[in-house]
């Protein structure tokens, strides 16, 4: 409860008193938003103010009187603002927090909208109205599977898109006669009807300018004043303004002016006083609370059943509920489990907004990952990004670690970092979410009692050892945070059989990450390119009795992060394993191109790693003519496309244009060598160097990660953004003294060397030899031409960017957003693959 961020819709009758519910809980925050001054009636109703306080802002007021009487320790932010025309602002407040309760009576279309961003953004949404002695409540999870306040509610009745309420005397004929002349209305009379009639009131502006045009434009570009065209024109526009609104587009938007807000009665003629609105607040605040803090499901342990809504007559004296199971016991029948609706409920088959949201989940799960993890909190500390940093001098210490005989950890050849007056954290950073920050995480086995506490948070693998985690609609990596769920084993992995511990950082490598994380990030930025990872802090476990090596230091570094799929393992590796679902087989033309852009006139084709090797030239195929073909349905690749991911593929394989293939590989390759570019430039080695656990080399493809264009993008307009730097170091910290002396790698030029030719451009080619960290996936036989035609193309895409050339084949809108759809088809054939 103590980590809530609560937004509240609304601060009047129910508002208000949600918002003292919530301070009395000691929730963290509590945001009010509201654009009403308080008047005269509010008196009966609204309980955080007083005569005093009439014509003062209504926000300004509840904030007042909480933290005047009724605060216990929460922090109160008042917002002052249109909900309605300043979405935007909505949309930021609804990131930042945990819970949102609508206590806004705006309309149908206001109802749909937040109910879809809290479905985008996976919050639970809390509703409550109240009407005379009556109150209803609605509790929502969030949760892409489980039921949506518009699962079984239309929004038809909003836009009059029946026969009935288009030809009754007084509805949507009657008035659009009297709103225009003669028999037909055009464009300006349609709009002055859709902004002025009660029903609408839409606010002008572009949004609804394009949604009018598209709908007239589906029954001739003008609007007969007959029912049926009527009918067909408020369907038309019915259907372009949800689909505006449904999960994905609606963060996007920046009013919602243009939603129909039909005029209702005033609360102050017809409207509820102090019991109801009271009893409502209460109700919504409970309902959201017990749902918090009921245990997580175990195995063979029913969940708890909080209903969906919950009517109550305060005159009957009992809930709507309660009134019908009365009135049919009376007839000898009872309300059985099948009759009544709980929060926790499967969604709708036919709910748009709730397969929006899960076509958006399925899509991030491709950039992100879907194998689950359980994290739990665990002893430790928590340190949050130091102000400054130095450099340690201990030239013994470097040298105790690659000579040590016993234990093996990684000897990077660099002073380490050393956080200047480093203290545990006692109060977190806007940056750190709560959830993270409160006590250090570890993974935990999936059904332990540890994972299914309240305190417990659902996270994905990344690879072996880290996880990413999902906070407010922001990602989060913890590298470091266990071997998969057993903790922090020991393993054999030096060359003399010396001991070390997997799972987790260590205190020098955790250190070297944070700071080196930061300097890359701020180099490729200036070079227009993106981190993957923004360092927030990392975290020390505390060692238990029965952990194996105690003195070694277990550490987990925490960074914000734009995803997990892998360029080497995930991508390239989808992109082989799709080629011959997409293209045909073209020998003749694919020879002639490779032999041509690699200037050679043998008639034998070398492998791409072979010619690397030699140092010789490999060719450049973008703008060879590719015979594409449509992908089986996924159904016939089972069980290639894992079943959450068929309909995606289904939808994509009808469009996807094959043809930018070898455009993307350019694309991938130039990438990779304005990334090495720009760091060597900065003299910023990857992390290369050879000690007691072999040649490391962390210039390869499989530390990028591909960008979604879900949510996860970044900053710069590009496919890949780089990460994992715990052994990056710089020209300045580097130790000469501290190399293996057995090691070619002797310089620190030698070592750029290395990860220019034997680390990023030889695993580009496809070598197994310099594949470090790389799976290295080939084409099926049928496509090997092809494999070699994208291998030789990324190996020129990459030798242009590193030599700084112009690039031939840039970047533009169009073919980024037909490659995403080759990307989504590439990932969802590698979703198996533990990146």
């Amino acid at each position: 409860m103590e980590r809530q961020d609560c937004l509240v819709l609304g601060a009047g009758g129910i508002g208000q008193n949600v918002a003292l519910t919530l301070a009395r809980l000691g929730v963290r925050r509590i945001t009010l938003v509201d654009n009403d001054l308080y008047v005269a009636s509010n008196l009966t109703r609204q309980c955080l103010g007083s005569i005093r306080d009439v014509g003062k802002r209504k926000v300004d007021v509840a904030k007042a009187g909480l933290e005047s009487s009724h605060n216990l320790r929460s922090e109160i932010v008042a917002v002052h603002c249109d909900a309605i025309l300043e979405w935007g602002t909505v949309v930021e407040l609804a990131r930042q927090s945990t819970v949102v309760f609508n206590a806004i009576d705006s309309g149908v279309m206001w109802d749909f909208c937040v109910n879809s961003l809290c479905k985008e953004l996976g919050l639970p949404l809390c509703a409550g109205q109240s009407f005379g002695w009556k109150f209803m409540t609605e509790l929502y999870t969030g949760k892409v599977d489980e039921v949506c306040a518009f699962c079984y509610d239309s929004v038809s009745s909003t836009f009059a898109t029946n026969e009935k309420a288009i030809t009754r005397p007084g509805g949507v004929l009657d008035r659009l006669q009297v709103s225009c002349a003669g028999s037909c209305a055009g464009v300006e009379e349609v709009r002055r009807f859709l902004t002025s009639d009660r029903q609408f009131r839409c606010h002008e502006g572009q949004l609804l300018n394009e949604i009018l045009a598209g709908a007239l434009q589906s029954v001739g570009g003008q609007l007969m004043l007959e029912w049926s065209k009527v009918l067909q024109f408020l369907q038309a526009f019915q259907q372009d303004m949800v689909t505006r609104l449904l999960p994905g587009q609606i963060s996007k938007l920046h009013s919602l002016g243009f939603i129909p807000q039909p005029k209702h009665a005033e609360t102050r003629f017809v409207g509820s006083w102090v019991c109801p609105c009271l009893s409502c607040a209460v109700t919504m605040v409970s309902q959201w609370s017990g749902l918090l803090t009921a245990p997580q499901v175990e195995e063979g342990v029913p969940e708890t059943l909080m209903p969906q809504s919950i009517t109550f007559n305060l005159d009957a004296g009992m809930t709507g509920e309660e009134q019908l199971g009365y009135e049919l016991g009376v007839l000898g029948m009872t309300l059985d489990r099948q009759e009544r609706r709980f929060c926790r409920d499967a969604s709708a088959g036919s709910c748009r907004v709730c397969a929006a949201a899960r076509r958006r989940r399925t899509e991030e799960a491709l950039f992100v990952g879907a194998k689950e993890v359980a994290l739990a909190p665990v002893q430790g500390e928590v340190y949050q990004l130091p102000q400054s940093w130095s450099c340690s001098s201990d030239l013994s210490e470097l040298l105790a670690r690659r000579s040590h005989p016993t234990v093996a950890v990684p000897a990077l050849p660099a002073w380490d970092w050393r956080p200047e007056n480093l203290v545990p954290s006692r109060k977190p950073t806007e940056e750190w979410p709560l959830e993270l920050w409160t006590m250090p995480l570890m993974k935990v086995p999936q059904r332990s009692s540890s994972s299914t506490a309240p305190s417990a948070l659902r996270g994905l693998a990344s690879g072996v050892r880290s996880a990413l985690v999902k906070v407010k609609g922001q990602w989060f990596r913890l590298k470091g945070c266990g071997n998969r769920d057993e903790g922090f084993p020991m393993a054999k992995v030096g060359n003399k059989g010396e001991a070390s511990i997997r799972g987790s950082c260590f205190k020098h490598t955790a250190y070297t990450e944070v700071r080196m994380n930061d300097l890359v990030a701020e180099v490729l930025q200036k070079a227009g390119l993106d981190c993957a990872n923004q360092s927030l802090g990392c975290y020390w476990y505390r060692p238990e009795p029965s952990w194996p090596l105690p003195e070694i230091d277990r550490y987990c570094g925490v960074f914000q992060t734009s995803g997990n799929a892998r360029l080497g393992d995930h991508l390239i590796g989808g992109i082989l394993a799709l080629l011959p679902h997409v293209l045909e087989p073209m020998e003749k033309e694919l020879t002639q191109c490779i032999l041509r852009g690699r200037g050679s006139d043998e008639s034998e084709l070398l492998e791409t790693c072979d010619l690397v090797s030699c140092a010789l030239p490999t060719a450049d195929c973008v703008d060879v003519a590719l015979d594409g073909r449509q992908p089986p349905s996924s159904s016939e690749l089972e069980p290639a496309v894992p079943q959450a991911f068929q309909g995606l593929w289904d939808d994509l394989r009808e469009k996807v244009e094959a043809s930018s293939l070898l455009w993307l590989a350019w694309r991938l390759g130039w990438e990779c060598g304005e990334t090495l570019r720009a760091l060597h430039d900065a003299e910023i080695s990857w992390g290369t160097y050879a000690d007691s656990m072999g040649i490391h080399c962390n210039a390869h493809i499989n530390n990028f990660v591909v960008k979604g264009p879900c949510g996860l993008s970044g900053g710069a307009k590009t496919f890949l953004a780089a990460l994992d730097f715990d052994m990056a170091f710089t020209r300045q910290n580097f130790v000469p003294e501290a190399l293996s002396q057995s090691s070619f790698l002797d310089s620190f030029d030698a070592i750029l060397a290395f990860e220019e030719s034997m680390g990023m451009k030889m695993v580009l080619a496809g070598s197994d030899f310099a594949s470090t960290g790389v799976a290295n996936a080939k084409a099926p036989e049928s496509h090997r031409l092809m494999e070699m035609a994208l291998r030789d193309t990324m190996v020129a895409a990459y030798t242009a960017a590193l030599e700084k050339q112009t690039d031939p084949h840039p970047l533009t809108e169009e073919r980024q957003r037909v490659s995403y759809d080759l990307i989504k088809l590439a990932l969802c054939l590698t979703t198996h693959v533990e990146g």
